[in-house]
């Protein structure tokens, strides 16, 4: 690393590109964009231009007030060759909240492609999707507004799996407000399971209590949706896909895990492998602090992969699975008894404030980290994909 890179990372690295709302994330991120089209107007092979890629008119007004609206928006963003057959696709916002880091690290990219830390070879593209649950991002939720958890949404609706009747137990478990005697019993069910199967019970998915965390749906997504139409826009199908999706609060501290839900024995893994070395981890050897899920966004790409490509999320750890399940439970308990709050209610700014010290923790040695973390795998992917 050189010294230059390294002052300059210090001191633009947080102030620059951390937000904790959502409209201010999409202005950075376009306006980096914006930065970058001037630089790069001589790449006349380059499309610079922003994309709508969806908008909802979804209610982000204070109750108040309900018939204002602004536009909750996915934007995405193509950099690099119009015809390039190596494409990176990075997405943000997958789930809500998670998105305002996900958001910075976009904005710090396009950044570094500005400054020329970044240099994209030939025949190579980077698409960015940004803010992939807008309103969940805005809300700072980890949901939807349809109280859908988009990475787990991506099922054959026709054939929705069967809720595991252990997971009743834990319902019990859920719906008691006193968050000690909550925990006291889930760590109960945990010893009583083993802690592999009762992270798959509780995360792993389900389809039945829209109210409940890791809520899949009975249908596809506004965000689902979305993938759909930006696979379709941009022909993905007919290219060398590389796709990691950016999510923040389980794991270690600051430590940026790439994960892998390909299947054991699945040609993603060695395609991950060959590109990122063993900092991948898969889940299906049991080697992640993830466990399999149900309806994830990647079984979606997984389609596109066949013969070549790979699907990774890269999760950056913060405070630890207690405190993620805790956060999660109080905050769905608390829309699912108030669910159209008010902006200025303090109840909602108190769990939203727990939300983002869980999933944006404003620490800088974190932010760094995630920041740093995430330009070194790009780097490495530019290095791998091009020799």
């Amino acid at each position: 690393m050189s010294s230059q890179f390294r002052e300059a990372f210090l001191e633009t690295a947080i102030t620059t590109f951390f937000n904790d709302n959502y409209s201010a994330c999409r202005e950075v991120f376009l306006q980096n964009k914006h930065h970058l089209d001037k630089i790069n107007s001589e790449h006349q092979s380059w499309d610079l231009s922003s994309e709508l890629a969806a908008t909802s008119k979804l209610r982000a007004a204070p109750k108040r007030d309900a018939e204002s609206t602004i536009s909750l928006t996915t934007d995405a963003v193509w950099l690099g060759d119009k015809e390039a057959k190596k494409v990176l696709v990075l997405i943000s916002g997958t789930h809500g909240v998670e998105g305002y880091c996900g958001s910075a690290i976009q904005s710090f990219m396009l950044h570094a492609l500005q400054q020329g830390w970044i240099v994209l070879p030939p025949n190579t593209a980077i698409l960015m999707i940004h803010a992939l649950n807008p309103w969940g991002m805005h809300w700072a939720r980890r949901c939807d507004h349809q109280g859908i958890d988009i990475n787990r949404n991506f099922i054959d609706f026709d054939q929705r799996p069967k809720l595991d009747p252990r997971y009743q137990e834990l319902l019990a478990c859920l719906i008691d407000p006193d968050a000690n005697k909550r925990r006291v019993k889930m760590h109960a069910l945990a010893q009583q399971w083993g802690q592999r199967d009762y992270e798959q019970i509780y995360s792993g998915g389900q389809f039945e209590h829209h109210w409940a965390p890791f809520y899949g749906g009975t249908e596809p997504a506004f965000s689902n949706r979305v993938i759909d139409e930006v696979i379709s826009k941009w022909q993905l199908d007919t290219r060398g896909l590389t796709v990691i999706d950016l999510h923040t609060g389980l794991g270690p501290w600051a430590y940026g895990e790439l994960i892998s839900d390909h299947a054991d024995g699945d040609k993603g893994n060695d395609v991950a492998m060959a590109l990122f070395g063993h900092n991948v981890a898969i889940t299906a050897l049991g080697n992640s602090f993830s466990v399999p899920k149900l309806g994830l966004l990647d079984y979606r790409w997984h389609q596109l992969m066949a013969k070549h490509g790979c699907f990774l999320t890269l999760e950056f750890g913060t405070l630890g699975t207690d405190s993620l399940f805790d956060v999660l439970i109080n905050e769905h308990l608390f829309w699912y008894k108030t669910p159209n709050p008010d902006v200025d209610d303090p109840s909602y700014q108190k769990h939203k404030k727990a939300m983002l010290e869980h999933f944006c923790p404003q620490d800088i040695l974190w932010q760094q980290a995630a920041l740093f973390r995430s330009w070194q795998l790009l780097q490495q992917y530019l290095t791998s994909t091009n020799n």
